[in-house]
């Protein structure tokens, strides 16, 4: 496998032109600062301005997967999306994704999610694939084939948690998209998108915190909802309906789990600790308190990190306090 410049290559693509429909990405509630950047490269599409390899950054549960969704929508394509852990290989890479699934006549997406797991030999291969050019096209030789892969046909999206992680010339071929955390007021929206047709009138700041942020949990909070409403044969979700959602699924103030708290917990009972030594104290490895225990109290201002480890802010003591 290697570039080529051989004059009559494969398209992976053999249709034409897609059509192009902006109004994809009225309906969507949020991320407003990623919409008018997308929007901008959808509306420039072009074989000249072909819409650009882009890296989705940011927490989990923002809606990177949901918007490249939208981007193939929005450019009349299909989407094709894989985990990047799954694949290691580059002639498995070619074969079972470019080869199966991308090529065709009608333009694809490619999502490449868990971007930070992508091996040396696909990073090498995405290097040659990706590589900006005026001609808006790369060729690669495989087996006895040149294969054309089309910038104008196909876009690439790289999806990922930990971009510093992702090798920097592959980063550097891409333009990042960075998603916020989601505004309480937004995140009600998408809960009453999802549950149409089911009165609310419990509290929508307290039903918003239970999202933590982000609007893959407003929408499975919509579903607990929606399944509350059909075991109760009602169409209205009340305060005391609420109250029974958050003690079946045990959420907290804030929207906080219980093994959050209790992490808190430990912090207020012994001072300021080491990872390693919270760890030993919950009973789980320190990467489960860096990736998923801490993640939401940090980012609710309750615990920070001082010279002699992690400790309780005054807004932390003040919430313990509340439970």
């Amino acid at each position: 496998m290697k570039t080529t410049d051989v004059k009559y290559a494969i398209p992976l693509i053999t249709g034409q032109m897609e059509n192009i429909d902006l109004s994809v990405f009225n309906s969507i509630i949020g991320q407003k600062e990623a919409i008018k950047k997308l929007k901008f490269f959808v509306g420039a599409h072009s074989e000249i301005t072909p819409f650009p390899t882009m890296l989705f950054t940011g927490s989990q549960g923002l809606g990177k997967s949901f918007m490249s969704a939208k981007i193939a929508e929005a450019l009349g394509r299909d989407l094709v999306e894989l985990n990047c852990g799954t694949i290691e290989k580059a002639d498995d890479f070619i074969n079972k994704v470019l080869l199966d699934e991308v090529a065709g006549d009608r333009g694809k997406v490619i999502l490449l999610d868990e971007a930070h797991q992508l091996s040396p030999e696909i990073t090498t291969l995405l290097l040659t694939l990706l590589n900006p050019n005026a001609a808006n096209k790369n060729h690669i030789s495989y087996r006895n084939w040149s294969i054309e892969y089309d910038f104008s046909r196909i876009t690439t999206i790289l999806a990922t948690t930990d971009a510093h992680k992702i090798f920097k010339p592959l980063l550097n071929r891409c333009v990042e998209i960075y998603y916020h955390l989601y505004s309480n007021e937004d995140l009600f929206e998408i809960i009453k998108y999802y549950t149409k047709g089911v009165k609310i009138s419990a509290d929508s700041v307290d039903l918003a915190y239970a999202c933590r942020g982000r609007a893959r949990d407003a929408f499975l909070l919509s579903q607990n909802i929606q399944r509350y409403c059909t075991m109760e044969n009602t169409d209205e979700l009340t305060k005391k309906g609420w109250k029974g959602l958050r003690s079946i699924f045990s959420i907290h103030e804030k929207g906080l789990k219980t093994s959050e708290v209790e992490l808190m917990k430990i912090l207020s009972d012994n001072g300021p600790m080491s990872c390693s030594n919270l760890a030993i104290k919950m009973g789980v490895s320190p990467s489960n308190i860096e990736s998923e225990l801490e993640i939401r109290t940090r980012e609710l201002g309750f615990i920070r990190s001082s010279p002699k480890g992690r400790c309780l802010t005054d807004d932390g003591r003040a919430y313990l306090e509340t439970v």
